[in-house]
């Protein structure tokens, strides 16, 4: 048996696991080791909600530039228009989500429009496992895309165990995201204090473990116990330090789920990644009831959180995003619900988000096969942004993390060093006005790619006729730029001009002799 299976089969792979274990009887505690420094880190904390059960996008982000074929899809569950919040006159969001409109209007919410991953699986379990662990749909992985960014953020880890714990969930059950080489590397538990009691006076076991596979095993179950006490002390202590100032809804999960995560921010603790989740998505049968209560305890919940990190003055260093395991389907079903989809909308905020919508609206009429919204940007670069332009990771880091080079997103104000030019990838199609411009002989054009795709970049004379073709190829997703001389062309006004598969932008500029 390896490890991992030794450690679950035990029950032992949760903070709330061991301490269980421990106070039943069987005295485990660790050997006494030195820690590590914590700034193996940037400082820099990412907050993960997880909405389990697969959210509904196009209730929770409605296309109102559609909403003729959005209403006709959906007869009986679609959001009046009048009903809408406008967050511009194409797209709006849920009336169930007012209390995040003031967030998004100082620029701290970012829409992520149509995430999803090729060859979408419609099971809960599977969808879930894709998303907690990065994988390709047909690739099966066993551990986190956060469980290989830790180790990757603590080297030294398990012979030197960092003073703070890696992650956190608030939860019972310790999720798949923080699963690594090294077994599970977060903490779970749904409160402080009684994660405290529950290993408080955990008596000590320093006799050496046979040398044998099962005492290897032991000494590692120790030293997994060891560190479950560790932390439920350090945990208490920097939560009783912390004192919320915002005003949390009451009867809210989440939102009692975010008031532990943002004391223990702002007490002191060193922890980089947090999960929290908010369940009840599975949404066939009476969907406009139960939605409109889990997206107002949502809006609720993170509108209080970053009202909270503003007053503390720690917003700065946190970023929260969403995420579920798929969207739902376009038109609704016999049930006044809605039935397993693909691509949805992900939320991203914190004063480092750029804000706005990012992606146009989830297309009503290019459906796939199934009949379900096509994915626009894939959930791994997403996932890219938060290593590359959060964390600071480089390049071949997150290519490590994630299995391949995904690029990231430009949603962030804030990014790292030696990011490539490619590694900002824009909302849609780009055409940069030429610089300098007038010109004489040369100019520099720039433009942008969404998406991998055919691209031609011709230049035009006044009268309409292609005098020249700079760009007539297949290109990545990214930014590019191309030179444009002039030698011999007659002064004048020409235009030029981004063709592809999916958009035409044309912009003029002048040669002056």
């Amino acid at each position: 048996m390896n490890r991992r299976g030794f450690i679950k089969n035990f029950g032992m792979i949760t903070g709330a696991g061991i301490a269980t274990f421990s106070v039943a009887g069987i005295p485990v505690k660790a050997f006494a080791k030195p820690f590590m420094n914590i700034q193996n880190t940037n400082g820099n904390i990412l907050v993960i909600v997880q909405f389990k059960g697969g959210n509904d996008g196009i209730n929770t982000v409605i296309p109102v530039d559609q909403y003729s074929l959005y209403q006709s899809n959906r007869p009986t569950i679609a959001v009046p228009e009048n009903q809408i919040v406008l967050l511009n006159n194409a797209t709006g969001l849920n009336p169930s989500l007012q209390s995040l409109k003031p967030v998004y209007d100082e620029g701290k919410i970012t829409v992520l429009q149509n995430i999803g991953y090729p060859n979408q699986n419609r099971s809960h379990f599977r969808s879930t496992d894709i998303w907690l662990s990065a994988s390709d749909a047909n690739t099966v992985v066993y551990d986190g895309w956060i469980g290989r960014y830790l180790v990757k953020a603590y080297p030294d880890y398990p012979n030197t165990p960092p003073e703070h714990p890696m992650a956190i969930q608030l939860g019972s059950v310790e999720s798949n995201l923080f699963e690594s080489q090294y077994g599970g590397l977060g903490i779970a538990f749904q409160d402080p204090n009684t994660f405290y009691q529950l290993v408080n006076g955990s008596s000590a076991d320093n006799d050496p473990p046979p040398s044998t596979l099962a005492g290897d095993e032991l000494k590692f179950l120790k030293q997994v116990a060891a560190l479950s006490i560790k932390y439920s002390t350090v945990i208490k202590s920097i939560s009783d330090k912390g004192t919320h100032t915002a005003d949390y809804p009451s009867n809210n999960n989440l939102a009692a789920q975010l008031k532990i995560v943002s004391n223990l921010i702002y007490g002191g603790l060193q922890t980089p990644v947090y999960l929290v989740t908010l369940d009840g998505f599975d949404t066939h049968a009476d969907q406009v009831n139960r939605q409109t209560k889990l997206l107002v305890q949502f809006a609720d919940a993170v509108s209080a959180f970053q009202k909270d990190l503003d007053a503390h003055g720690v917003s700065d260093k946190v970023v929260l995003m969403t995420f579920s395991e798929f969207g739902r389907r376009v038109k609704e079903n016999g049930s006044k619900g809605t039935d397993h989809g693909a691509a949805l909308p992900v939320f991203v905020m914190g004063t480092k988000v750029k804000g706005g919508v990012f992606g146009p609206n989830a297309s009503l009429t290019d459906l796939d096969t199934n009949g379900d919204i096509k994915f626009k940007f894939d959930f791994r670069q997403v996932y890219a942004t938060m290593l590359r332009n959060h964390f600071g990771m480089s390049d071949s880091q997150v290519s490590d993390v994630l299995f391949n080079n995904f690029s990231s997103l430009d949603i962030l104000n804030q990014s790292t060093t030696g990011v490539g030019d490619n590694s900002l990838i824009p909302a849609d199609y780009v055409l940069n006005q030429n610089y300098p411009n007038p010109f004489n002989p040369s100019t520099k054009i720039s433009y942008a790619l969404p998406l991998s795709d055919n691209v031609q970049l011709k230049i035009y004379d006044m009268l309409g006729r292609k005098v020249a073709t700079l760009v007539n190829s297949y290109q990545s997703a990214g930014s590019y730029t191309v030179d444009f001389d002039g030698s011999n062309f007659s002064s004048g006004t020409y235009f030029y001009a981004l063709e592809t598969g999916r958009e035409r932008i044309v912009k003029k500029m002048m040669l002056v002799k």
